[in-house]
């Protein structure tokens, strides 16, 4: 893309998708798409969905035991730190039947977790064992950008309403779905980290800037099925829910969305200051 008609370019689309927000002509949305869990036995399967979030925070979608690594002849590297998941800590305790005072019940209740020591296949090696790979057949248009950053994109099956998050300290885009909004709302928050390291959390700033970002290069890049997911995203985090409150609310960041959008697609900045600088 020219320097010169990518400005036009990014310009003409922002402008489109102001319109679409502002009119409410919005194209019809296309269904969304998540990525299937493995049907393989891995212990992880039958976590509970908080010890699979943790597990997918740790940056893997693989994470066993010392002595089940063991069992499928995989060792832990030297060196390899443990992160942890919560098993929850049962007591089996006696009580009245309520209709029978003479009678007692057995009942289980928890009284607490205790943390479990596990370990990523990334931190183990020895005897492969069979790994499904969930990338899409065709990576998405600017996945070079990530690599330019130094972040790196897994694919992994879908958690509950997980559909992907950018992790700061690890430089990693983790996504749970195929369809290319996500990416680009990920790669968004992946490169104003750089401009303004990101809090912590669904900040509504940060997450209008994305999901900005992500509609704009939708757009660009032809994938209009998935404005209207954009709309009601940054409906979400607006205070005024009102199409004019949206719009207000995109044009209180449209300076970091600019800035987001020159550094994804390489063009240089409006202030001249700046055009080393990046």
């Amino acid at each position: 893309m020219e320097k010169g008609k990518g400005i036009d370019r990014v310009k003409e689309a922002t402008e489109k998708i102001i319109d679409m927000f502002r009119t409410g002509n919005i194209p019809s949305a296309v269904a969304r798409t998540v990525i299937a869990r493995d049907k393989s036995e891995k212990p992880s399967n039958y976590w509970s969905l908080g010890n699979q979030l943790l597990m997918m925070i740790a940056g893997t979608f693989d994470a066993r035991g010392f002595n089940q690594w063991k069992g499928v002849g995989r060792q832990v590297k030297k060196g390899a730190k443990a992160s942890y998941i919560l098993a929850p800590m049962k007591k089996t305790v006696k009580v009245k039947d309520e209709n029978d005072p003479a009678k007692e019940d057995a009942i289980t209740i928890i009284k607490g977790f205790k943390g479990i020591p596990v370990f990523r296949y990334e931190d183990t090696e020895g005897n492969e064992i069979n790994r499904p790979s969930y990338e899409p057949a065709v990576l998405p248009p600017l996945i070079e950008v990530a690599e330019r950053y130094g972040v790196t994109v897994k694919y992994g099956p879908f958690t509950k309403n997980f559909y992907g998050y950018f992790q700061p300290a690890t430089k990693t885009i983790m996504l749970c779905t195929h369809d290319v909004r996500t990416f680009f709302h990920e790669l968004a928050h992946a490169a104003h980290n750089t401009i303004n390291p990101l809090k912590g959390g669904q900040h509504a700033v940060q997450e209008i800037v994305a999901e900005t970002c992500a509609a704009v290069l939708c757009e660009i890049y032809g994938y209009e099925g998935y404005i209207y997911h954009g709309y009601e995203y940054i409906k979400h985090y607006s205070m005024d829910k009102t199409n004019s409150g949206i719009i207000k609310e995109i044009f209180r960041v449209m300076n970091d969305v600019q800035e987001v959008l020159r550094l994804i697609l390489g063009q240089p900045s409006e202030n001249k200051n700046e055009e080393n600088v990046a």
